[in-house]
């Protein structure tokens, strides 16, 4: 099967910041595109995947109008393609931007197995299993609230892996905040993210023990890929890149990913990215040094 990765798609536009203060918001608007996102998901579309993934931060602020306008863009072009979806903190910007959520994406964060998070969707010899790592902290300024999955988190994923349903199928895991940054990306002169997942350590040892083949997430903006050893296993872990990032960077461009999945683990993985010359997406893959060509 072929499953669609995006991300980070922050849906919002210079007119949800009309009111008092809003003019504070429209350089962080300006660094993503919903017109880039009608772009990606057309070129997604003609690729016809099985499944998509999102890993988080559908809007940039949390507002009713951002996540309805994100779900719209998504039925638009993927029609009937099923969705498996998590937040990212900027999801949840205020105590109420859960109902919203909810109201918007919630049947998209369910599965079979499962109740709230994590859940796990089955799709033949692959299930999707994904936790929530951007917890809403009252009076906390959101963008420096760190991710965390939590142990009840761990413990219910662990019970979900142990279960019959998931026996001998390859496990794919959803987390919106990166366990650590690549080799490349820990040398790279850009400022790192100040809102790391804190308890990385223990997610993943709890992976070392669990049949987890594949690790998807967000929140990073760029491009990168680790292979970890997890319990003497080499497992990707994956993050295509912000799906609406307008940037003249090659490495920070646009970008999903599409990887072929089947029971016996990842067989492939690419990247579609903008190409200003090209005037549209073209194949790009997740070998090192691929995301600044």
């Amino acid at each position: 099967m072929v499953i669609a990765h995006l991300t980070d798609i922050h849906v919002a536009n210079e007119g949800d910041y009309a009111g008092p203060g809003g003019e504070a918001w429209l350089p962080k608007v300006a660094k993503h595109s919903e017109e880039m996102l009608e772009r990606l998901l057309a070129d997604l579309a003609a690729h016809r995947p099985d499944r998509v993934v999102l890993t988080g931060d559908l809007t940039l602020t949390s507002e009713e109008a951002q996540f309805a306008r994100a779900r719209a863009a998504l039925d638009r072009h993927l029609g009937e393609t099923p969705l498996a979806a998590i937040p990212g903190n900027h999801d949840r910007w205020s105590s109420s931007a859960q109902a919203r959520l909810e109201r918007h994406f919630g049947d998209t964060m369910r599965g079979e197995l499962g109740k709230g998070f994590p859940y796990c969707q089955l799709a033949g010899e692959v299930a999707i299993a994904a936790v929530d790592s951007s917890p809403f902290v009252p009076g906390a300024d959101p963008a420096e609230v760190k991710g965390r999955v939590g142990e009840e988190q761990l413990a219910a994923l662990a019970s979900l892996c142990a279960g019959p349903e998931l026996a001998g199928q390859f496990v794919i895991l959803l987390v919106h905040h990166h366990l650590r940054l690549s080799e490349e990306d820990a040398l790279a002169p850009d400022p790192k993210d100040p809102t790391p997942l804190e308890d990385a350590a223990a997610v993943e040892e709890a992976l070392s023990r669990l049949p987890i083949g594949l690790v998807l997430h967000g929140h990073r903006h760029k491009q990168m890929r680790l292979d970890l050893d997890l319990g003497g296993r080499q497992v990707p872990v994956l993050c295509p890149g912000s799906a609406t990032r307008v940037d003249h960077r090659p490495e920070r461009t646009a970008r999903y990913g599409l990887y072929e999945v089947d029971g016996g683990g990842l067989r492939r993985a690419r990247v579609r990215r903008w190409d200003d010359g090209a005037g549209g997406f073209v194949w790009g893959s997740f070998d090192a040094g691929e995301a600044a060509r």
